[in-house]
């Protein structure tokens, strides 16, 4: 899983150097058998972004940019992290960027552990959350948590849903200091980080992503991975 990642990331033209961060001794034996630059970090990070955050004071201040890809989106694509990285190109660039995806079934728009957000109109986010965002009323007298007899009504179904994936870019400086704040009662809320960055007054723009997220976090994952990437072949 790692490799085939890894591999993925490695054609992305805008990444200078890839690491493969680990507190695990067996992961980093994997990375150098596959021919991987591994960096042993800490056991006790709360998130990978602490994680990052450790590879980036370890390699100094050459890199202005650093991206924190999952070892198991194994869907992702170069082109995904080369628009994510492109982002800090702008005059005026957010101290963060991320990907997020359309959402194509209800089902995914009620599901607690599909984070979704919204934007401006700029593309920066206003805010992530377990719960479906924007609320729909549509015509309905009475508001519902669950509002989809409403949507039934909405001319354009589920388009402007969109749902989280947890690629992240940072600047070198914005993930030291987002690193160094305490989690904000948002953030504790919700059980999401990016809301601590926000509490805090950083910009996090939002790129839409070329490819559907299939984060592998059991057998079953993988499974419906390996025949996705089959079909693709």
């Amino acid at each position: 899983m790692i490799e085939h990642v890894w591999l993925r990331a490695s054609r992305a033209e805008r990444i200078d150097r890839l690491v493969i961060a680990t507190d695990d001794n067996r992961v980093l034996e994997a990375a150098t058998a596959f021919g991987a630059e591994g960096l042993r970090t800490s056991r006790h990070h709360a998130s990978g972004t602490d994680r990052c955050a450790e590879v980036a004071r370890k390699l100094g201040e050459d890199y202005g940019v650093v991206v924190n890809i999952q070892g198991d989106e194994p869907l992702l694509t170069p082109t995904s992290l080369d628009q994510l990285v492109a982002t800090f190109d702008r005059p005026s660039p957010a101290h963060m960027a991320t990907l997020a995806e359309a959402i194509e079934d209800e089902d995914e728009l009620f599901d607690p552990n599909v984070v979704k957000l919204v934007t401006g109109a700029d593309g920066r986010a206003l805010y992530f959350s377990r719960s479906p965002i924007p609320y729909y009323r549509g015509g309905e007298p009475e508001l519902q948590a669950d509002f989809r007899p409403a949507l039934a009504s909405r001319g354009n179904g589920l388009r402007g849903y969109r749902r989280h994936q947890g690629i992240y870019a940072y600047t070198r400086e914005a993930l030291l200091e987002f690193t160094r704040i305490d989690q904000s009662p948002l953030e504790r809320d919700e059980g999401l980080e990016q809301l601590r960055a926000l509490a805090a007054g950083y910009s996090i723009h939002v790129v839409d992503s070329d490819f559907r997220s299939q984060a592998v976090d059991t057998p079953a994952d993988l499974e419906r991975v390996a025949k996705i990437l089959l079909e693709a072949h």
